[in-house]
């Protein structure tokens, strides 16, 4: 989609030295702890959340990042996130990650992750909670559930 005014969500990142490779961009894997931060910050908004409390209930069983341009250390990188699907246990995100060049946005990658409820003590999955849902609906513009 990346279509940015579909996304409400955003925080901005600083790149670290130790986030870089040896040709001097922003690690592959390093990615995967940007989206993380994005997940866990808009969770913890939309539930109210502190960032001490990361009962979630949800497990990640999916990622799919898609590398579009390089990062550079000095880049100001904003994240862009929203759950734009919502199944009986499951839930997806769309995380674009961009870099804001003076008010140019350039996308340089986008994502979806599938997070699936999960009761860490029965190890188990489990149907998302009504106020979870709830809270994901009211904050969305958009959002397909299929919940039935």
């Amino acid at each position: 989609m990346n279509d940015l005014s579909l996304f409400k969500h955003k925080i901005k990142m600083n790149i670290r030295f130790s986030d870089l490779d040896a040709m001097g961009h922003v690690n592959n894997a390093k990615y995967l702890t940007y989206l993380e931060e994005a997940r866990i910050d808009y969770l913890n908004n939309i539930l109210c959340l502190s960032n001490e409390n990361l009962d979630y209930q949800a497990v990640i069983a999916k990622v799919d990042i898609n590398y579009l341009k390089q990062i550079r250390l000095g880049d100001k990188l904003e994240i862009y996130s929203r759950i734009f699907k919502l199944g009986n246990k499951s839930f997806d995100f769309e995380i674009l990650v961009v870099i804001n060049n003076n008010g140019e946005k350039i996308i340089v990658s986008s994502s979806i992750t599938k997070m699936v409820g999960y009761n860490y003590k029965s190890q188990k999955t489990v149907i998302l909670p009504d106020y979870f849902r709830k809270a994901v609906r009211n904050y969305e513009k958009e959002v397909e559930d299929n919940h039935t």
